[in-house]
C-alpha cells in the first residue's frame, strides 16, 4: 500500500501514515462543517429579520411633523372629506403648522413649557376643525385620535 521509500523517509509505519491521512481529511471535514454552519446561521438570521413585524403604519416612519398637505390627505382618506371641508380645514392646519414651527425655533422656553404650548395650539386647531366635520366624521375622527394616543401610550384627556 505505501511505498517503502515513503515509509522510510517519514519514519512511519502503515498505521501511523493511515492515521495521518485520515486526520487531514477530518480537519477538512470539520472546517467545511464550521463554514457551512456559519453560513446557515447567517441565512437564518436574515430570514428572521425579514419576517420581523413591521410598523403598523404601512412601513412608513414619520420623521418630524406632518405637513398640512399630508394631514389633509390623511383626513380626506380616513374621513372622506369633501372639497369644501378640505378648503376650510387646510388654512387651520397651515396656521397650526406655522405656529408649531415658530415654537420649535424658540429656544427661550423650557421643554415643559414648549410641550404645554404645543398641546394648546393643537387643541385650538382641533376645536376649530370639529364644527366643520359631520357628526359621523366627528365620531370617526375622535376614534382616530383615541387610537393615536393609545399607540403613544398617553391617556385621553377628559
Amino acid at each position: 500500500m505505501i511505498k517503502e521509500e515513503t515509509r522510510r523517509a517519514f519514519h512511519l509505519e502503515d498505521t501511523a501514515l493511515l492515521k495521518w491521512r485520515l486526520g487531514g481529511k477530518a480537519h477538512t471535514t470539520k472546517s467545511f462543517l464550521l463554514v457551512a454552519g456559519a453560513i446557515f446561521m447567517i441565512l437564518l438570521g436574515i430570514r428572521m429579520m425579514a419576517g420581523a413585524a413591521l410598523p403598523q403604519d404601512g412601513g412608513q416612519r414619520m420623521r418630524g411633523p406632518m405637513t398640512p398637505e399630508d394631514q389633509i390627505a390623511r383626513m380626506t382618506k380616513q374621513l372622506q372629506l369633501t372639497e369644501e371641508q378640505q378648503a376650510k380645514i387646510k388654512p387651520i392646519l397651515e396656521d397650526q403648522h406655522k405656529q408649531m414651527m415658530d415654537l420649535r425655533q424658540d429656544s427661550s422656553m423650557s421643554r415643559q413649557d414648549r410641550f404645554t404650548k404645543f398641546r394648546e395650539i393643537r387643541q385650538k386647531s382641533l376645536d376649530k376643525i370639529k364644527p366643520i366635520l359631520t357628526a359621523d366624521q366627528q365620531q370617526k375622527w375622535h376614534k382616530m385620535q383615541e387610537e393615536r394616543r393609545g399607540r403613544r401610550g398617553r391617556p385621553m384627556p377628559n
